[in-house]
């Protein structure tokens, strides 16, 4: 596939060292934390709020916003509006056009380790065909980061950035060595794989089981909520490539 008649290269890379060398590559980035950070933002972005992602508490507390969002170990912080559920948030009162800064253990980290990228985006399974669209309009070369928990592996991640990285072959996008063994993972693996991964469990034990079934849902929230001056902006809705003029 080619994006303005170049030919379109997707890459894989994970955690916040991965991010940031994408963004210093030069690529399109779109960071992944399926559970639960880039949910969160789609469901956020879909209700017209805007994300301002922080990596401390204390950039949180500090920050002028309308809701503070934030998790550690996946616990709500005490005294922020709403933890980290998208479940909590997608029928929650919040006012359109509002503000929310979001602090969460892992994936906003790593989404501020990809600033800086010329591009950059995020998503999961919920908006995987969307972003996959979104990705094609950015070449020569986009990068799918899976954001990892606590600098490990997190299957979750890599599968939902499998299902980006599948779409994106799909229309003819090449993909390199690990890009090609996470979409292919994501169409060998059943889901159940994941809810039973360590972060699966951890959720459930927290009495977060209905996030884990919003999480693993596809396409149900069409948005691409891309980071411009600080701020993941509310997009419009598509089916992909909402982004291409």
């Amino acid at each position: 596939m080619e994006s303005g008649g170049i030919a379109v290269l997707a890459r894989f890379a994970a955690g916040a060292a991965g991010a940031r060398a994408a963004a210093r590559s030069g690529a399109a980035v779109a960071v992944v934390d399926a559970f639960r950070a880039s949910t969160s933002i789609c469901v956020l972005a879909s209700r017209g709020v805007r994300v301002v992602p922080v990596a401390s508490l204390e950039q949180a507390a500090r920050a002028e916003a309308d809701y503070r969002i934030g998790e550690r170990g996946s616990v709500r912080v005490a005294g922020f509006d709403f933890g980290n559920s998208p479940t909590e948030l997608i029928t929650a009162d919040l006012r359109p056009g509002a503000t929310a800064v979001l602090s969460t253990t892992n994936g906003t980290r790593v989404l501020n380790a990809a600033d800086g990228a010329p591009v950059l985006l995020t998503g999961a399974f919920v908006n995987a065909t969307a972003l996959a669209g979104e990705l094609l309009c950015h070449g020569p070369e986009v990068a799918v980061v899976g954001c990892g928990w606590k600098g490990k592996r997190a299957l979750e991640d890599e599968m939902a950035a499998g299902a980006i990285l599948h779409r994106l072959c799909e229309r003819g996008v090449r993909l390199d060595g690990r890009a090609r063994r996470a979409a292919e993972m994501y169409r060998a693996r059943p889901k159940s794989d994941v809810l039973r991964a360590s972060a699966a469990r951890r959720l459930k034990r927290l009495g977060h089981a209905a996030d884990l079934t919003l999480c693993l849902e596809e396409d149900t929230l069409p948005v691409v909520p891309r980071l411009v001056d600080g701020v993941f902006e509310p997009l419009r809705r598509g089916t992909g490539e909402i982004g291409c003029r």
